[in-house]
Order: structure tokens, then C-alpha cells, then sequence
């Protein structure tokens, strides 16, 4: 058997799509598996043009990733839809430059790709349920804040209860809205800091905050805020920002992979 024919062989035999093509586009060849998720047979799509099959909305966050591919960097992952013949389906592509010209840039590039689309669901699912608890977290200390209010009006606001209360909950709603923009997946340290030191002002030039770009546990984010809130109470009333010449450094350095 030549050469080429067990290469097809080979990769008619994957359950995964594989499209080689040209920089325009152009199909060079595809195997059983890309075919069939288009209802044709493989020589049928040889000489057409895969962008027939991207989704038009995708097609320039696509041509503006695969200009990625180098000689330094042949290979990407994209994410995009793709007009198959049951519909449009969400594929995860493997691209790898195979050629390039003598500018450097990409001339053949071979994609192999899976079917996604289950999991893009469950993830579109994810978020409206995401929302819909940030929703209520919301409302929920709304009301919480209202209550405490009503409860602490009077005696509470003369000896200034309530503001304290009012601190904390709003040191909490903080660590809430970082956790949100992450969908609860964890939260930028940095974000971290500057919602525990919300009761501080923004533009306070005696707090000083520095530190690389670290992403913290969901678990730990509230508890993080509330500690960083109370250390920052403490030193507006007795320690170092209850005076003009104080200052505060909040620093941290990766130390190893797993400690900081």
C-alpha cells in the first residue's frame, strides 16, 4: 500500500475531523469524519473552501487567530461554529501550520477538531443559573441593609452601628462582585485587596497595594475581603491611617508554585 493511501487510511479511521487547507481557504483534504459531518463524501469537498462552513459571525475572530500561527508558534486552539448538515455545532479545532512562506508567514495549515457542542450548552446553562443566584445575592443584601436600618435606627445610628454594619456588607457585596465577573471559578487577589479596602478611600496616596497577578480560591475570596476589612477598620481608628504621616503596604510575592 503506497504511502499516502495508508495515510488516508489512517486518518479516515479518526473519529475526529481533519481539514487540510490553504491559506484562502482552500480544501486540500479532509477525511471521512469532516465529511460526514457535512453529508458528503471526502473528494467532493477537495477544492472548496473551508470559510463556506464557518459561521459568519466567527469568521473574523477565526482569520485573526490562525494569523497567530508562525514558525516559532505552528499550533493554536480555536473555539467557533461550523454549518454542519444537522445544523450549526460548536467544534474546538487543533490547528498546525505544516508550510510557510519565505516572509514566514503560514501557507498550509492542517485543523482536527471535535464537537463541543454539548458542552457549550452546559455552559450557556451554567451562566443563566450564575446570574440568576448573582441576582439574588444582590436583592438578598439589598434587603439585608434595609433591615438592619430599620432595626438600628435611632440608638444604632447615633453610636454609629449602623455605618459599621453597613462597612461589613458592603466589604461582603465586594468579594460577591469579584467572584461574579469569574462566575465563582475564583477571584484576582488584587481585586481581592481593593474590595477588602473599600472603606478606605480610593485615592488614599498613604495605602500603597503591589503585587503580581494571582487568581485565589472561591473558598478563600469572602473570608480574604472580611479580613482585609477589618485590619483596614482597625487602622483607621488606631492605627496607622488614623493620623496624616501613616502609610499601609499591602504586598505579595509568589514564593513557590502553591505559596505566596
Amino acid at each position: 500500500m503506497a504511502d499516502s493511501a495508508l495515510l488516508r487510511e489512517i486518518l479516515d479511521a479518526q473519529l475526529e475531523t481533519v481539514c487540510r487547507f490553504r491559506a484562502d481557504g482552500t480544501i486540500l483534504f479532509v477525511n471521512r469524519a469532516y465529511a460526514a459531518t457535512l453529508g458528503r463524501e471526502p473528494h467532493e469537498l477537495t477544492g472548496r473552501n473551508l470559510w463556506d462552513f464557518v459561521t459568519g459571525e466567527d469568521q473574523a475572530h477565526v482569520r485573526a487567530m490562525l494569523l497567530n500561527l508562525t514558525p516559532a508558534q505552528p499550533e493554536l486552539t480555536i473555539e467557533n461554529r461550523f454549518e454542519a448538515a444537522g445544523g450549526t455545532r460548536w467544534m474546538l479545532w487543533r490547528n498546525h501550520a505544516l508550510e510557510f512562506d519565505d516572509a514566514g508567514a503560514w501557507s498550509v495549515a492542517q485543523s482536527t477538531g471535535i464537537d463541543i457542542t454539548e458542552r457549550k450548552q452546559l455552559e450557556e446553562q451554567l451562566k443563566l443559573l450564575v446570574d440568576e443566584l448573582n441576582h439574588r445575592v444582590k436583592n438578598t443584601l439589598m434587603v439585608v441593609q434595609a433591615m438592619a436600618h430599620q432595626t438600628f435606627r435611632g440608638e444604632g445610628a447615633a453610636d454609629g452601628r449602623i455605618s459599621t454594619f453597613s462597612d461589613r456588607l458592603a466589604a461582603l457585596s465586594g468579594a460577591h462582585d469579584a467572584l461574579s465577573r469569574t462566575n465563582w471559578a475564583g477571584a484576582r487577589l488584587a481585586d481581592i485587596v481593593n474590595h477588602g479596602l473599600l472603606i478606605c478611600r480610593a485615592d488614599d496616596m498613604r495605602i500603597d497595594v503591589s503585587g503580581p497577578e494571582v487568581i485565589m480560591p472561591a473558598n478563600a475570596t469572602v473570608s480574604l475581603v472580611m479580613v482585609l476589612h477589618e485590619l483596614a477598620t482597625n487602622a483607621m481608628k488606631y492605627g496607622a491611617l488614623s493620623g496624616l504621616t501613616g502609610r499601609v503596604t499591602v504586598r505579595w510575592r509568589s514564593m513557590t508554585p502553591k505559596w505566596l
